[in-house]
């Protein structure tokens, strides 16, 4: 099952990035909000990205962070990580729980397009037999 979900990177990112577009963390709470102090800064962004509503942080601003993520196998299952300079200020400033997979649609996508896969590959090894 590794084998298959992570062949599944662009798919798996792209959600992901959907996900940082509307400011949600995997569980579908904000990442953050800007301080009062950054107000200009939160116009700004909602400038660039309203889908993530003024105030709220969306990890997007160059995209470098996001343009270097990856899915990688871990203890937990399977989680994103950066090759991008950020990443552990990000981390440390926003938690490691950024990172995860959107259970609900790791699920969803688990039960359609990883179990037909699965189950084509099932059927080749039976056939040579």
């Amino acid at each position: 099952m590794n084998r298959i979900v992570l062949s599944d990177q662009k798919a798996l990112k792209e959600e992901k990035v959907n996900e940082f577009t509307r400011g949600e963390r995997p569980d579908g709470r904000k990442i953050g909000k800007y301080s009062s102090a950054n107000a200009e800064y939160a116009i700004f962004k909602n400038q660039i990205n309203p889908l993530a509503g003024i105030g709220n942080v969306d990890l997007l601003l160059t995209r470098s962070f996001t343009g270097k993520m990856f899915v990688e196998v871990t203890g937990k299952g399977y989680e994103f990580d950066s090759t991008d300079s950020k990443t552990a200020n990000l981390l440390i400033k926003y938690g490691n729980e950024i990172m995860g997979l959107n259970q609900e649609w790791f699920n969803q996508r688990n039960a359609t397009v990883y179990r037909d896969i699965l189950l084509f590959d099932i059927s080749k090894v039976l056939n040579k037999k």
